[in-house]
């Protein structure tokens, strides 16, 4: 089973309630008595006494394609970094076209206070109490946004925090050095086997003999104290990486 890092299944979750939530609720409406114009994902949808009408304008469709690219991609292409600099750019460019949408609306439907509502047969110029409103699905729109330049800024790696200080606490509390060791690589993403009294990573062994822990690599053997073993595990581990690419969203 591949594993999926949750900082990018969160922007993924973001991304398809956003898309969801806008096809049940609109992201930005005009409202008053008897008629309303409200943003769908398939343009503005108009209803005057009745009347409805639907003009879509053409950046509505790149709102949500967008939205599901930033997404997707760092799902889908995880070897580098710039798949999640491409959903950054891809996050923020959806919520330009939402803005750019919605100041269509500001600049053809609304004139010195009239709302204008487009029909079948012409346009209608309405002077009535009106009340604009940001729907839920932008506000889900620009948490996804900031959530995509944050995993960018971070690589994706912000959940990470104080890992070195829940190791040592749990290496004190359990004296447990190669289940500790082990705890380390899976957090990080780096392939191992473990074996009774061992832990591999590629030609780099850490044996546990006692009390003591022992790095073997090549033929020569050191005994090195848990910092020390993991970081030549981890050190092992980045090895892999530039042959196999095993670890996510590293890079340039």
């Amino acid at each position: 089973m591949v594993s999926m890092r949750l900082e990018v299944l969160l922007q993924l979750l973001l991304a398809v309630v956003f898309v969801v939530t806008w096809f049940f609720m609109p992201a930005y409406g005009i409202y008053g008595r008897d008629y309303s114009i409200a943003l769908m994902p398939w343009g503005y949808l108009v209803d005057f006494f009745g009347l409805n009408y639907v003009a879509p304008p053409p950046t509505v469709f790149a709102v949500w394609l967008f939205a599901l690219d930033a997404g997707l991609i760092p799902v889908i292409w995880r070897r580098t970094r710039y798949p999640l600099y491409l959903s950054a750019f891809f996050a923020v460019l959806s919520l330009m076209m939402l803005l750019d949408t919605i100041l269509f609306q500001q600049r053809y439907l609304q004139v010195k206070g009239y709302a204008v509502f487009p029909t079948p047969n012409g346009y209608l110029y309405v002077y009535l109490l009106h009340t604009s409103v940001l729907g839920l699905p932008t506000y889900i729109l620009l948490a996804l946004a900031i959530l995509s330049v944050f995993n960018m800024a971070t690589g994706a790696k912000w959940l990470d925090v104080d890992v070195m200080l829940i190791i040592r606490r749990r290496y004190v509390l359990h004296r447990d050095a190669l289940s500790t060791v082990e705890l380390m690589l899976r957090r990080i993403n780096i392939k191992y086997v473990r074996y009774d009294n061992e832990i591999r990573v590629g030609n780099v062994a850490l044996i546990k003999d006692g009390d003591n822990l022992i790095i073997r690599k090549d033929s020569s053997t050191e005994a090195v104290g848990i910092e020390n073993a993991i970081l030549e595990l981890i050190k092992a581990g980045f090895s892999q990486v530039i042959t196999e690419g095993t670890i996510d969203y590293e890079g340039e």
